[in-house]
């Protein structure tokens, strides 16, 4: 099993046994004008190996060519054969296509602020971890988008400036993904089979301020205006509480998608310091909407406060498949301190969160959701077991 990892952090060359070979240098941290794919070879969970060199051999960067249209591709052609978005789009389509039955979708990954390289490789298999190996959870493959954030916590203003041009980028592969649509499934081609899974979009963080660019980018382009997305994950996104709001970016996000869920946390800490000392907003993360009067957020959009979740290592007995696939995954680990301290990273930790999302990635309405209860209309509570 592979993964996907979409980039726009700077690529170099090096010798290997005479041949040039590329890879992902990052050393110049600006956002590069063009994107490049590869893939991802995950580990086996404990396996990971500490030096960052040695997680490279995990990846392959897939050669790159122009593409200008897919209308040459075959259902059955093999993904090899071709390069670039092709390789990817065609590979996708294939194992979305023949997974087994309660498995097959796709999450696309936004990571937010203070990712290095390595950083993200990491990250990126702690996702295989938590969202790909248990069966409870949809997803089958991860497409990873990795923008070139410095990986220092003392450089949020830097990684904010390569966020936003990050985000613009993001919006031709989403074009180019549109356009595999309509060229591989047009009528002259034939009746070609749906796979009948979902792609769904997921950011942390920072990663919400790539998302909006990218909102921004593709928006006023009405033929852009499809729905690949299944379900959108706004996790403690590092936004102005009025971000989804009516004349901003992302209240065209339901254009794109069927459903969005907003997690935000109270006691977010990292949030809480961007606030005294970047930016006195108040953060969509932390407090949730400004709004949730009908008709301030896009339709479809639920907020789900984890504010009143206890400990993050609590093991109530439960009867919930999820809430016990989440334990199972996360093992005999404990929260990390960041997270104990910060509230930041609840996906990651908490399996309350954890679980809550392998139900919405699963399609399961917030009225059958177990821990979540009702405030207002489209204003749910997440708490642990009583």
């Amino acid at each position: 099993m592979n993964h996907w990892i979409i980039t726009n952090r700077e690529i170099g060359t090096r010798n290997v046994g005479g041949k040039k070979v590329e890879f992902v240098a990052d050393t110049r941290r600006e956002p590069m004008p063009t994107f490049r794919i590869a893939t991802f070879k995950p580990f086996v969970p404990g396996s990971v190996p500490a030096k960052d060199a040695a997680l490279d051999a995990a990846v392959a960067l897939i050669p790159d060519e122009p593409v200008d249209g897919y209308t040459e591709l075959e259902p059955d052609d093999n993904p090899t054969s071709v390069n670039a978005s092709r390789r990817l789009l065609l590979s996708l389509y294939q194992t979305m296509t023949e997974a087994p039955e309660a498995k097959g979708d796709t999450l696309f990954f936004i990571h937010g602020f203070n990712y290095s390289w390595p950083d993200a490789l990491r990250h990126l298999q702690r996702l295989h971890e938590l969202y790909v190996l248990p069966p409870e959870s949809p997803i089958d493959r991860i497409v990873y988008f990795t923008w070139p954030s410095w990986g220092q916590s003392g450089r949020y203003p830097s990684d904010q400036e390569i966020a936003w041009p990050s985000g613009l980028l993001l919006g031709r592969v989403f074009a180019k993904t549109v356009r595999f649509y309509a060229d591989f499934f047009r009528p002259s081609k034939g009746k070609r089979p749906f796979c009948g899974r979902k792609i769904h979009l997921a950011a942390h963080s920072m990663g919400n301020q790539v998302l909006r660019e990218f909102i921004r980018q593709v928006a006023p382009v009405r033929h852009l205006h499809v729905a690949i997305f299944g379900e959108v994950l706004m996790l403690n996104a590092d936004l102005e509480w009025h971000a989804l709001e009516g004349g901003q970016p992302l209240f065209d996000l339901h254009q794109f998608c069927d459903r969005t869920h907003v997690y935000n946390h109270h006691d977010d800490d990292a949030l809480h310091i961007s606030e005294a000392t970047k930016n006195s907003e108040k953060r969509l993360g932390r407090h949730g909407p400004r709004s949730i009067a009908p008709g301030v957020l896009p339709p479809r959009t639920v907020v789900v406060d984890c504010s009143e979740l206890g400990s993050p290592d609590d093991t109530t007995p439960d009867t919930d498949a999820f809430i016990n696939a989440a334990r199972r995954v996360l093992g005999t680990s404990k929260a990390s301190v960041m997270e104990r301290l910060g509230d930041h990273w609840g996906y990651l930790y908490r399996p309350e969160v954890i679980a809550d999302v392998y139900g919405v990635l699963k399609g399961h309405s917030s009225g059958v959701l177990p821990r979540r209860s009702a405030k207002a209309p489209g204003l749910y509570s997440l708490g642990a077991a009583e």
